[in-house]
């Protein structure tokens, strides 16, 4: 039983029979048509990708500076808007069931939660539409007396998508 190195062997010897009976300008094209195959395999297994993967990378750099601008540009209507809300109201009802009761209303879907203490609350967002959760926000704020303590939103790759990581106090 041979092995898989002497069956390659034995497969290649026609070729390098054939290729030292060629002459010498021969040779020299083989030698470069060769040459240029191996340029292309490199190129199509590491250049295109790594190209492809930058591509990729300023697309999704160029969505996240927009979204950074427009927040910006937002950025003096939500300071005046909550400047005029200061005159909120207080619900009496648990700050998990405000939140239960008025995230799906407002048609957002709350991943998870977790009391931080009896009037702190994280809330976790997931794939959720930037104005509805902006505008849900709002409404807590203003109608229910809720602070916002803490707040993390990530853009998600579908437009107006984000993920948002809250922190809650009644």
């Amino acid at each position: 039983m041979s092995s898989p190195m002497q069956t390659l062997q034995n497969q290649l010897d026609p070729l390098r029979r054939r290729y030292a009976s060629l002459t010498p300008s021969e040779r020299w094209v083989v030698n470069g048509v060769a040459l240029m195959v191996v340029l292309v395999i490199v190129f199509l297994v590491l250049i295109l990708p790594a190209q492809n993967a930058v591509q990729r990378a300023e697309m999704k750099l160029t969505g996240q500076q927009k979204l950074m601008h427009w927040m910006r540009e937002q950025e003096p209507l939500a300071r005046a808007a909550g400047a005029g809300n200061n005159s909120r109201a207080s619900s009496s009802q648990p700050l998990q069931t405000i939140v239960t009761t008025t995230a799906p209303r407002a048609g957002i879907t709350v991943k998870r939660l977790e009391p931080e203490s009896d009037d702190k609350l994280r809330v976790w967002l997931e794939k959720v539409s930037f104005d509805k959760t902006m505008s849900w926000l709002h409404q807590l704020e203003s109608r229910q007396g809720v602070k916002i303590i803490n707040i993390s939103i990530d853009a998600e790759r579908d437009q107006g998508l984000v993920t948002a990581k809250l922190v809650l106090q009644k």
